[in-house]
């Protein structure tokens, strides 16, 4: 099937390339030529004609760290799964931001279950590994319950023989400084911030600084050892468990060669950096931005970056929910210091801003290039992960034509995304039929 797609500008994925006046032909899922002209005179062979109607064409998006995106136990700890119809809306809502490659960082969901999500949706949704013994220790130890037989069996090595892409999401303190854990602990609800305030009073021992968060997140009976019992056993301890697994992925790194994304947060910051003398790029450090004040983010992101590693930011919910991050002052400060090298969605509990959204906030803050922006979520996820994926991230002829097609003066409106040459989104509204993949 040819589709050509007219009246366009493309960007193609290389941090440069901004061609005018260009359209794009696409023949059995590849693209196949990039005809310089804005319409392609009697292209009677053509099966559609999409008209970009002067917006940009660019790769589909390459999201190398999310969650919740498929089925099985989710995020770092093997929490129970969550309602198949709750994976395919995430799906649905990744697919509607321009997205087409996703890394599932729920390290320990396994092959037949990626397999499953795959058959049902049309984002290709990759697996990476949390299958090692301090993985699962750290597993048991935070959630408390244990994992079932079968992924307790599994190992890292046979992921990787199967098709898992990275080790990862390794050293998680559980949820945003044990959001959902202190929650489950307290009986009420907490919101990210309020637990940082209370995790970083504790990690700088500072009585007056806990007593103050307490009376501030509405726990004014609760004691300073009760106060300093509640970060230890929801952020401290995970923390723990977060840095020897980091230590152990460098082993698996060195024996499965693949990467590894590794959670940066302060109660990890030395043992992710000596990490990353031992990798170099072999390591992704993700959301560089978060958790941090600007300062450290841009101390940590300079280190790593000597180091050969790669910096991630999430785009966390600064745009929308602010459940997570209130503002994105980390994100514009390393972006403008050229230091980011991706940028991804994280989880945000569900509440993530699209990525295309905050890089076009980006754009017109004057941060950050068109060209550049798109690059940090297309080719260089594509080049970090190596067969995330295969022959795509750029658009130019041979490469696969997964593609998304944006309003030219707000990349985030989307309006078409099309994978392996087929239209999964049109005029910004799903294309029902893909379910029956």
């Amino acid at each position: 099937m040819r589709i050509d797609i007219v009246n366009g500008n493309i960007v193609t994925g290389d941090g440069e390339s901004f061609l005018e006046d260009t359209s794009v032909i696409t023949q059995d899922g590849l693209i196949t030529d990039l005809p310089r002209m804005r319409h392609i005179p009697y292209n009677f062979y053509s099966h559609r004609v999409i008209d970009a109607q002067g917006g940009i064409i660019m790769p589909g998006l390459i999201n190398i760290h999310t969650h919740c995106i498929s089925f099985g136990p989710i995020l770092t700890y093997a929490h129970r799964p969550i309602p198949e119809q709750r994976v395919l809306a995430n799906l649905d809502r990744h697919l509607l931001q321009g997205e087409t490659t996703l890394l599932n960082g729920d390290g320990f969901v396994l092959p037949h279950e990626i397999e499953a999500t795959n058959k049902v949706h049309p984002c290709n949704v990759r697996m990476s590994t949390l299958h090692t013994p301090k993985g699962i220790r750290a597993a048991e130890i935070i959630i408390g319950r244990r994992l079932d037989e079968w992924h307790r069996r599994f190992t890292a090595e046979e992921a990787v023989a199967l098709g898992a892409l990275a080790v990862g999401e390794v050293g998680c303190p559980a949820t945003t400084c044990g959001t959902y854990e202190k929650r489950l602990k307290l009986g009420r609800d907490i919101s990210a911030p309020e637990a940082r305030r209370l995790d970083n009073a504790v990690l700088a021992n500072d009585d007056a600084a806990l007593r103050r968060a307490l009376d501030e997140v509405g726990l004014e009976e609760m004691t300073l050892d009760e106060g300093r019992k509640l970060v230890e056993e929801t952020s401290l301890l995970p923390i723990k468990a977060a840095n020897d697994m980091i230590e152990e992925a460098v082993f698996y790194v060195k024996k499965l060669g693949v990467p590894t994304l590794v959670h940066a947060e302060p109660g990890s910051r030395e043992v992710l950096l000596e990490a990353a003398k031992e990798l170099g790029p072999k390591l992704i450090a993700v959301h560089v931005n978060h958790t941090f004040s600007v300062d450290e983010s841009l101390k940590l992101a300079k280190e790593l970056k000597s180091l050969g590693a790669f910096v991630e930011i999430i785009t966390a919910d600064a745009f929308g929910a602010k459940q997570v991050e209130e503002s994105p002052e980390n994100a514009f400060a390393l972006l403008e210091e050229g230091l980011v090298d991706m940028i991804t969605t994280d989880y945000s509990g569900g509440y993530h801003d699209a990525m295309l959204l905050v890089l076009q906030r980006a754009i017109e803050a004057g941060i950050i290039s068109l060209p550049r922006a798109v690059q940090l979520a297309t080719s260089t996820p594509a080049r970090a992960v190596p067969r995330v994926a295969p022959n795509r991230g750029l658009v130019e002829p041979g490469k696969v034509a997964d593609l998304c097609i944006v309003d030219r003066d707000d990349i985030s409106k989307v309006r078409y995304v099309i994978i392996a040459g087929r239209v999964v989104v049109e005029d910004g509204r799903l294309v029902q039929t893909y379910r029956h993949i």
